[in-house]
């Protein structure tokens, strides 16, 4: 039987998949602007503009990876509102669907800085990037799900440590979990199990992205889903059981400033500025809440997900932006490290590849950026 539920569940992946794919914004390319002619009257009125643009084409370019998620927030608030220009620099934006492919760009230099969480352990460990600056909780909405009538969902507090988690180990061995592996909700599950003495051998795990794990969720083809923002407030407001979360399981994460090993050697100069521009999108996003919540509704639209302002609002306030302030008293790297130790105990990183996320944890940029 459970043979059969996971081939009708590879099936809705497939599906899904297709679907977002024809969705998946495409990245953007360098051009150049091509002003239309003007008649003579208005010519002297775009005398500013026009140097302006002109001034702008002499700027560095930074290759920087955006996915449809909250941590890319700042960055689309950059580019619309003109904060790289402002600082020295111009953005090309490259999109992902996630942090796994983002890591395979990064070996092959496709980008050279962007944000990311869980996924910055390949990024330092096997690929050679930099963590240079933690930018936002990560941790707020990082749930897993099931059914409302699972047996999962009819026991509470079987560990009374953890009072608000759902399930034990009788009702979670065997089940199906989908998430999307390798990144922070993976993460989420391990934790989870391991509060009932389990671990990922116990149950079976499916790959799959977050919009596909929600359907195959709502139509029973797996029995628990890690969802990650806005998929995971949908889905609760749809009357799934929270089983589980990083909050609840007190472990704190960050979504932190990833750069490529070749722009860290031979681009700091820009770096910095870009971590200027960085922080100035996240103290205006944070210091107005009602705003950054109508523009990461309009973000998750534009990338094909669907979401409500509601649940944009809940987003923001459990995942707020660091701010410039607050940056200069976190201890940058720390949740990466706890999530590579992670990895190591699960052998999804190798041991001796572990050593190499300490190594490329450098606060020098972003200490030169806010002056502390």
């Amino acid at each position: 039987m459970k043979k059969r539920r996971v081939l009708s569940f590879l099936m809705v992946s497939v599906m899904m998949t297709t679907i977002l794919a024809g969705c998946a914004p495409k990245a953007a390319d360098e051009g150049t602007t091509i002003q239309a002619q003007q008649p003579q009257e208005k010519k002297e009125e775009n005398v500013v503009e026009a140097a302006a643009t002109a001034n702008t084409e002499d700027l560095p370019v930074l290759k920087v990876a955006l996915m449809p998620f909250l941590n890319s927030l700042p960055i689309k608030y950059m580019i619309e509102n003109g904060l790289d220009i402002k600082h020295g620099f111009k953005i090309n934006p490259v999109y992902f669907a996630n942090g796994g492919a983002m890591n395979e760009a990064l070996a092959a230099n496709e980008w050279e800085v962007g944000t990311l969480s869980a996924a910055a352990v390949n990024s330092l460990a096997i690929y050679g990037g930099y963590c240079i600056a933690d930018i936002g909780h990560s941790e707020g909405g990082l749930y897993t799900l099931c059914q409302p009538d699972s047996p999962i969902a009819k026991i509470k507090g079987a560990n009374p440590s953890y009072p608000d988690l759902y399930g034990d180990a009788e009702t979670l061995k065997g089940t199906i979990i989908a998430t999307n592996t390798g990144t922070i909700t993976h993460l989420n599950v391990i934790k989870w199990l391991e509060k009932f003495g389990l671990t990922t051998d116990d149950v079976e795990i499916v790959h799959m992205d977050y919009p596909s794990a929600y359907q195959a969720l709502k139509t029973r083809n797996c029995d628990i889903a890690a969802l990650n923002p806005p998929t995971s407030y949908q889905s609760e407001a749809e009357g799934m059981v929270v089983t589980s979360s990083l909050s609840i399981l007190d472990v704190p994460q960050y979504d932190s400033i990833i750069v490529s090993n070749n722009a860290f050697t031979n681009r700091q100069d820009v770096l910095v500025n870009y971590v200027k521009a960085f922080f100035e999108a996240t103290d205006i996003l944070q210091a107005d809440p009602d705003t950054a919540a109508q523009l990461l509704l309009d973000w998750y639209t534009e990338n094909g997900s669907a979401s409500s302002l509601e649940a944009c609002r809940m987003e923001i306030i459990t995942r707020p932006f660091v701010t410039s302030e607050e940056a200069k008293s976190v201890k940058v790297g720390d949740s990466v490290l706890v999530t590579g130790e992670f990895w190591v105990s699960q052998e999804l990183l190798e041991e001796e590849k572990f050593p190499e996320i300490a190594k490329h944890i450098d606060t020098t940029l972003v200490r030169e950026a806010l002056g502390y």
